[in-house]
């Protein structure tokens, strides 16, 4: 259960960052990019495989960039972050 809300947190913060026009393209690749290691880790037989650092802390580190033009996927990055680190991610 908590998987299928993971994805479904991390698919509402992609479409958000597609309809966000004044974004970045760099940080927008970033997070999207950080976005598709999270639903694979989420996914994969490999669950247990913990990455080189937590995908909670790199997504945090984002926070930042997006509170000040775009509170809300700020908000969502926030949520999802601290959805991964309830997991261990």
């Amino acid at each position: 259960m908590a998987e299928q809300s993971l994805l479904e947190h991390a698919q509402a913060l992609r479409d958000e960052l597609e309809k966000a026009r004044d974004i970045e393209a760099q940080r927008s690749d970033l997070v999207g990019g950080l976005l598709s290691e999270v639903i694979e880790h989420a996914t994969s037989a490999e669950q247990g495989a913990e990455p080189a650092k937590k995908y909670s802390d790199s997504l945090r580190e984002q926070v930042a960039h997006f509170e000040t033009d775009h509170p809300k996927i700020a908000g969502m990055i926030e949520s999802l972050a601290t959805m991964l680190a309830n997991l261990g991610i």
